[in-house]
């Protein structure tokens, strides 16, 4: 459903996949506040250490564009992206931020399964215009 690698066989139940698409379609409308920008700039390193996670690893690449592409946009070095989709990537970092979830980050093996749903969808959703900034910075 959401294409990202699992080194164990673990699956989100039916209900537990539900929550989250739905939880990740409420991030493209949702009008984020500066507080919430400050929230995901102020918790970077945070964020990014719960990359470490088995669940989390495959997306570290992706996090670290995002919060480039986040920055870039908002110094207004980089304005060729849709709202859309800075509100996706600001929504998927606050919710990997969130320690409670759909599933708490604190269950061993599983906790971080949603948070990775989470990540794909977004990476799915915001695919073309990530390629696009990173033509934009050079990067292949």
């Amino acid at each position: 459903m959401f294409g990202f690698n699992r080194s164990n066989a673990e699956e989100l139940s039916e209900k537990e996949a539900r929550r989250v698409n739905e939880k990740f379609n409420s991030f493209k409308n949702k009008k984020y506040s500066e507080e919430d920008m400050h929230k995901v700039f102020d918790n970077e390193e945070k964020i990014m250490g719960k990359m470490n996670d088995k669940n989390l690893r495959d997306f570290v690449e992706d996090v670290k564009t995002f919060f480039s592409m986040l920055k870039d946009f908002f110094t207004k070095k980089y304005t060729e992206v849709p709202v859309g989709t800075i509100m996706a990537i600001a929504g998927s970092l606050l919710y990997v931020l969130l320690p409670a979830d759909i599933i708490p980050d604190f269950i061993p093996v599983v906790g971080y399964l949603d948070d990775a749903a989470v990540l794909a969808a977004c990476m799915g959703f915001v695919r073309g215009d990530v390629e696009k900034y990173k033509d934009w910075r050079g990067e292949e």
